[in-house]
């Protein structure tokens, strides 16, 4: 999986708004319509109450958005229909789909979206040591783009099975990474 956009631009008239799809948003639609197939059927039957929910969800820029659909005009849900197309793309992101990923089939088992969601929380909170405000804002690209930073990390601190490491090298660094944060002077004997 490639690190996605932060953002998802929604094209609405002459008007253009980004959607953040976090991980909190995710959870929220996914619950609310008791899943993302539910979501994409009531956008495809033509649903405004879903596309409006979202656009709530997931809007940057709330204030940019309450700008165009406060004003009382019929022009908003002309747009929101002719967007359905963009906004049930728009539910694959949030579900955590990549258009570009590999050819590779998958090899892990399918697991259902509300432990997939706990699974992402509790990387973000437990692998990264994100707060939980910061791992539900966080987009799920964004949560697997870290997540492989912070294996590719420790391999590099401490191999990995495919890697023979000698004995010697393991122990000078647990004391190069024990010396983090100790303030006395130390020398060790080489």
């Amino acid at each position: 999986m490639r690190l996605a956009a932060n953002t998802f631009a929604l094209q609405l008239g002459g008007r253009s708004f980004d959607l953040k799809p976090s991980l909190r948003a995710a959870f929220i639609l996914w619950e609310r319509y008791d899943g993302f197939h539910n979501l994409s059927r009531h956008l495809a039957e033509g649903s405004v109450t879903a596309a409006l929910d979202i656009i709530s969800a997931t809007i940057v820029d709330a204030k940019a958005w309450g700008e165009y659909a406060l004003p009382a005009n019929g022009a908003i849900v002309r747009d929101l229909m002719a967007a359905t197309a963009d906004l049930i793309e728009f539910v694959l992101v949030l579900a955590g789909a990549d258009e570009k990923a590999s050819d590779k089939p998958s090899t892990g088992k399918p697991m259902p979206f509300d432990e997939y969601f706990t699974q992402l929380f509790e990387i973000g909170t437990g692998w990264l040591g994100w707060t939980p405000d910061h791992a539900w804002d966080a987009t799920i690209a964004e949560i697997h783009a870290a997540q492989r930073g912070r294996m590719a990390m420790l391999k590099a601190l401490f191999g990995s099975k495919e890697q023979s490491t000698d004995v010697a090298d393991v122990s000078s660094i647990k004391d190069d990474l024990n010396a983090i944060g100790d303030l006395t002077n130390h020398v060790r004997p080489r």
